[in-house]
Parts: structure tokens; sequence; C-alpha cells
């Protein structure tokens, strides 16, 4: 059996947390709980804290206050590569391009191509069918604007 390295474990755990700051973001867009009462709600499930557990819990919190606390300023960098107006993308396509834009802006030690797969891979499992082609096609779009070193373009 191959043994796991630390470099898998912290890819892991940087999955875990992406999956909660989703799950996070959706539920402040759909119910307006702030960020403390999601953790605290995290903390007390079984379920979830078993999740919490395997997750950085620290990115995990990063990545969801800033888009919390920042939602408008990244509203106003998404739009502008968008297809339709803002109010017509679903709860789980503007979590995805929220939280993908706060990775993107506040940790370029992650490959713009690893930020893109992550958010994509997780609109595939949560998002509306094919909602993923659009979240990439945006994404692509903002990669260029937030990134243009990485991208050379």
């Amino acid at each position: 059996m191959a043994k796991i390295t630390p470099k898998q474990v912290f890819i892991a755990r940087r999955r875990v947390a992406r999956k909660l700051s989703l799950m996070a973001m959706y539920q402040w867009h759909l119910n307006g709980d702030n960020f403390q009462d999601i953790h605290a709600y995290y903390l007390t499930d079984k379920a979830m804290a078993s999740d919490l557990q395997k997750a950085d819990v620290s990115y995990f919190q990063a990545l969801t206050d800033y888009a919390m606390s920042n939602a408008e300023a990244l509203d106003a960098q998404i739009s502008p590569y968008l297809d339709r107006p803002l109010i017509q993308v679903g709860p789980i396509e503007h979590s995805v391009l929220q939280l993908a834009t706060t990775e993107l802006k506040n940790y370029p030690d992650v490959g713009y191509k690893t930020v893109v797969d992550e958010w994509v891979n997780l609109c595939k499992k949560f998002g509306p069918e094919k909602s993923y082609k659009f979240i990439n096609g945006v994404l692509d779009k903002l990669v260029n604007e937030i990134r243009p070193a990485e991208t050379g373009k």
C-alpha cells in the first residue's frame, strides 16, 4: 500500500475546505446566516464536524469570511464576464464564482489552473447539470484579469 505524502494530505485538506466553503456560501445566499452561525453549526452537526476535522480549517475560514465580507466587490469583478445578469445566476454558481475569485485574488501560491479545476469540479458535483461549463468560461476570463502574469495574457 502506497504511503500518503504530506503534500497529498495538504491537497486533500484544502479540497475539503473548499467544499465546506461552498456549502457555507450557499447557506449564506439562501438564508443570510453569518459565518459565525454557520461555523458553529458545522462544529455541532456530526457529519459537518467530521468534514471539518478533515479540512484545512483556517483556509475554510479565510475563504468563506472574505467572500461573505466582500461579496459586493467580488460581484462587481465577476459581473462583466457573465452572459446574463447576476440575479439570474443560481446560488451554487454564484457561490463558486465568489469563492474562486477570492482564491485567485488572495492565494497567488495556488496555481490558477488548480483554482479553476477545483471549483469547476465542485460545480460538477453540486451545481446544476452542465453549469460547470458556464463556471469554466467565466473563470477563464477572470484569471486573465486577476493573474495576467501567470497566464501570459
